[in-house]
């Protein structure tokens, strides 16, 4: 269980730290972010779309009709994505905002469980979760900013969200290892009830 929970931890390290890096590509590129996402994403199904269709018609089976209908709508919407970026870039705040909100979510379990482990300081993280779902309703609810001002607005949410995840998983990781020595048996913090 131990190796299990330092392996999360690690993944929750490096998913923070992307989100600081992320959050500071938009701020500092905030059009030709957008721009450069929706190319290469309209270029790899456009490939993708251009494969299956090939796959289905060059299959000595006849294939799945499936395969050939993912390969169309794949390459339909690749060479949108590449003719039309404006669409998706149009639509990218709300994806963003969705998943802030559900980051922030993560972050407010995470406080619960500090408070639950009887940390001190649960309400910073509690603070810092709410401050997250604030800042995610406001990417959502506000669409009358211009894309590229709401790109830069999700870039700083984002380092915050990461500065953030950073500042509970840290204290997450102390209150257990405190635990740990006040228990004389191996402690899972999560089962402690």
């Amino acid at each position: 269980m131990r190796e299990y929970l330092k392996n999360m931890k690690i993944s929750f390290l490096l998913a923070a730290a992307l989100y600081i890096l992320l959050g500071l590509v938009l701020l500092i590129w905030p059009g030709a972010t957008a721009t450069v996402v929706c190319y290469a994403f309209g270029g790899i199904l456009a490939l993708y779309g251009a494969a299956s269709i090939l796959s289905f018609f060059l299959s000595r089976a006849s294939g799945f009709a499936f395969e050939l209908l993912s390969g169309i709508v794949s390459a339909a919407l690749g060479i949108l994505l590449l003719v039309r970026p404006e669409i998706v870039i149009s639509v990218l705040p709300v994806v963003l905002g969705l998943f802030i909100l559900v980051d922030g979510l993560v972050n407010l379990k995470r406080a619960l469980e500090l408070r639950r482990l009887e940390y001190s300081r649960w309400a910073v993280s509690l603070a810092l979760s709410l401050v997250s779902l604030i800042l995610a309703l406001v990417v959502l609810f506000h669409p009358y900013l211009t894309a590229e001002a709401l790109v830069r607005v999700i870039g700083a949410v984002f380092v915050y969200e990461g500065l953030s995840d950073l500042w509970t998983i840290l204290m997450v990781s102390r209150m257990t290892r405190q635990l740990r020595k006040r228990l004389p048996i191996e402690v899972d913090p999560i089962d402690v009830e």
